[in-house]
């Protein structure tokens, strides 16, 4: 299955435009499994029965794809390339060659600044209410309690209730309408763990991790007072052993909705300005993987080019040892040539033997000596 990002809106127009069957075939995945995309990314889809209403022309109705905040995600990934729980991004398998020739996006640009995020967050956010009675408790609500009772059972234990008391009680009711609004906006709520207790809201992948106590829970060991007359800590932190000691630690002596409501904006705008971090982010990391792969290439070429170089040289160094050693080889013929000549005229003459004489001169030798 090759993975796909699109928008929400191209999501909406697609599974309104044919069954979510035939659908399902074309991103070759279930048409469950799309389903489910849908439902997570805040998309409607069609009802059952809505083909064949249509196909029958009886008359069908069409739901409108709802308006999500700044904040939320407007992508809907298709089997990879979605940020993962560690914000890595899976990113396609690409050669030096063609990240060297891939065609950058423009620079990312917001059209709003973050103050006027902010205005208009504050404008959504309403005071988040507290019940005096707590009605159905929200499921991690549920376990957090679950877990106070576990913890108060065991007798010499290190960790000790902390929703038991009067304090607590206000504390886990001002969590579960804590809870319940950001889940209606989306979010999902965890908790990681019975006795950390570490508390979270997620967001495209993205942990936030808080921390909301009581002082009267006997659980001390872990954060201290810093005024007198507070009774509750809060940091945005997962460590509960030393949360005082973050930036942002704060205390309150009463939990009201103008806190939550303070709390709740704080949240949004840090997804805010993370979200423009890294869309930031990713697009100096495409700069980056450009600039790199064309820094390769180059790289390849000189280290080619120069072995070329010394591979032309070993050549005619090679071809020059030849030349020489063949006028070597030219030069002894004649070394010995002339040697032979030297040899010859340093010879002594060599003795002429006696002439025979003829029969007429030895017939006139013979006269001469009878006169």
């Amino acid at each position: 299955m090759k993975p796909r990002t699109l928008t929400r809106q191209e999501m909406y127009d697609l599974v309104w435009s044919k069954p979510m069957t035939q659908l399902a075939l074309e991103f070759d995945i279930s048409d469950v499994g799309l389903r489910k995309i849908c439902k997570a990314a805040k998309v409607p889809t069609p009802g059952i029965g809505y083909w064949a209403k249509l196909a029958n022309g009886k008359a069908v109705a069409k739901m409108e794809l709802p308006t999500l905040y700044s904040f939320q995600s407007q992508l809907v990934y298709i089997g990879g390339g979605s940020p993962n729980r560690y914000g890595y991004i899976d990113e396609p398998d690409r050669t030096d060659e063609e990240w060297a020739v891939l065609e950058l996006p423009p620079p990312p640009v917001f059209p709003e600044t973050l103050e006027e995020i902010r205005s208009q967050i504050e404008k959504l956010v309403p005071l988040i209410a507290i019940p005096k009675k707590m009605g159905k408790p929200h499921p991690i609500t549920a376990r957090l309690l679950a877990y106070d009772v576990d913890i108060a059972k065991e007798r010499h234990y290190w960790y000790k209730p902390k929703y038991q008391h009067p304090n607590g009680q206000k504390l886990i009711n001002a969590l579960n309408s804590f809870f319940i609004y950001f889940e209606s906006l989306g979010f999902l709520v965890k908790i990681n763990g019975p006795r950390s207790q570490a508390l979270s809201v997620n967001m495209d992948g993205k942990y936030h991790f808080f921390r909301f106590v009581c002082f009267d829970d006997g659980n001390h060991f872990y954060r201290k007072k810093s005024g007198s007359g507070m009774t509750y800590g809060f940091s945005w932190t997962g460590n509960q052993e030393r949360m005082c000691e973050n930036s942002d630690y704060r205390e309150y002596s009463e939990i009201t909705p103008e806190v939550l409501r303070d709390l709740a904006i704080e949240l949004l705008m840090d997804i805010e300005e993370r979200k423009r971090s890294s869309v930031e982010w990713v697009h100096q990391r495409l700069v980056h993987k450009k600039r790199d792969a064309i820094q390769r290439i180059e790289e390849k070429r000189t280290k080619a080019a120069i072995r070329r170089r010394k591979d032309t040289e070993r050549l005619i160094e090679k071809r020059m040892e030849l030349m020489r050693q063949a006028l070597k080889d030219m030069k002894k013929p004649n070394e010995r040539s002339s040697a032979n000549r030297q040899a010859c005229l340093g010879r002594q003459p060599c003795r002429q033997r006696p002439r025979l004489e003829t029969p007429k001169e030895s017939r006139r030798k013979f006269d001469d000596l009878e006169c």
